[in-house]
């Protein structure tokens, strides 16, 4: 891939702080494995594999997205705890390099035992880690709630900080699917209020303090038998995928793509492999990318407007879930420059064109 990217300077490929209408990554993630304890019927990322990121190449990508100016790190899986090893190892590192920690997403039932987690936990913590675990906790995950407490209590006491957890949950709207994190404020004595400073829920016990983030669920891959209509009438606001997008995130066959979101194991959003590319090509490849490049130039919209203008019920309806319009739009391969097809984890096994009229297949499993 590298071959075909024009060579940046070592200015063009430091993140741009300011918000210019461009990919200008200053987050990375990675996914170290998908594989996890748990097989949620809302998850998008292909638990089926058994990939496995090496070390060594991680570290290296890792060093080199530290030179060209990005400074915050986070974790996701599957479930990373999988695989402590690379946690241990890239946060040791991160933290020689002054790397920031964001959140290292688990579902906080992996563990054996409250001892088992003692252990494990401790080593990330004196590798440096310094950020925020980040629970997922939502009716979909169907968890032990007793577990989940255990692991909140230890999760706490080895890192000595109120707010070391947070909470991530699907659901329809933001005040929907609070039952799970209810009962699991019950099972540390705790309560769960809504916060207008904040605008968000929080969970507060006596000593925990966790800020619930509201993920918007759509029906893709395994959820797409769920109840629920996301063409929901009402269009999305344009945000240059300034949230979830700006990043780097790798997932374990060392693929890179640009955002967090239902999209992000289609190969139409592939910017680049650690194994064979740089930080370098990998900005300017995504800079130039047919999609990648139009979102973070010109947003959503215009691949919306690109295909309505071409075909005006090209669309169900309109959608307020910029992820899912995304995804949507790139596996039917209505937008200019995606080819279609992708779905890693999908039961939907369908034929039909795309926006040149050629036939796709869709809902093919990845290796």
């Amino acid at each position: 891939m590298n071959e075909s990217i024009p060579p940046l300077t070592r200015g063009e490929a430091r993140s741009v702080k300011k918000r210019t209408r461009t990919f200008r990554p200053n987050y990375l993630s990675f996914a170290g494995t998908y594989q996890c304890n748990l097989a949620c019927p809302h998850c998008c990322v292909p638990i089926e594999w058994t990939d496995r990121l090496d070390v060594p190449s991680a570290v290296r990508f890792l060093e080199q997205a530290h030179a060209a100016g990005i400074e915050t790190l986070g974790f996701t899986g599957g479930e990373p705890f999988l695989y402590p090893e690379f946690l241990n190892t890239l946060t040791k590192r991160a933290a020689t390099l002054g790397f920031k920690f964001d959140k290292l997403m688990t579902n906080g039932v992996w563990h054996r035992d409250a001892a088992h987690a003692t252990v494990v936990l401790s080593a990330l913590r004196d590798a440096g880690f310094s950020g925020k675990i980040g629970l997922s906790v939502d009716k979909f995950h169907g968890m032990d709630i007793a577990k989940l407490a255990e692991f909140c209590h230890v999760t706490r006491a080895v890192f000595a900080r109120d707010t070391i957890l947070s909470l991530s949950y699907a659901s329809r709207e933001p005040d929907k699917g609070l039952e799970p994190i209810r009962r699991l404020a019950d099972a540390l004595g705790g309560v769960v209020e809504w916060s207008k400073l904040l605008g968000r829920y929080l969970l507060v016990s006596d000593d925990l303090t966790m800020t619930a983030c509201w993920n918007h669920l759509a029906t893709v891959e395994r959820a797409e038998g769920l109840p629920g209509n996301p063409w929901d009438g009402v269009w999305f606001v344009e945000d240059y995928c300034e949230g979830p997008g700006q990043a780097l995130i790798v997932n374990p066959k060392g693929e890179v793509k640009p955002c967090c979101g239902f999209a992000s194991d289609l190969d139409q959003l592939t910017i680049g492999n650690i194994h064979t590319d740089s930080v370098e090509d990998i900005i300017g490849f995504a800079r130039n990318h047919p999609i990648v490049g139009t979102i973070f130039r010109d947003g959503l919209t215009a691949l919306r407007d690109e295909i309505l203008g071409r075909d005006p019920s090209a669309l169900p309806g309109a959608t307020s879930n910029h992820c899912f319009f995304c995804w949507y739009v790139l596996t039917r391969g209505l937008a200019a420059g995606a080819n279609g097809g992708g779905g890693k984890a999908g039961a939907w096994t369908t034929t039909q064109p795309n926006y040149t009229g050629e036939l796709i297949q869709l809902g093919l499993r990845g290796d």
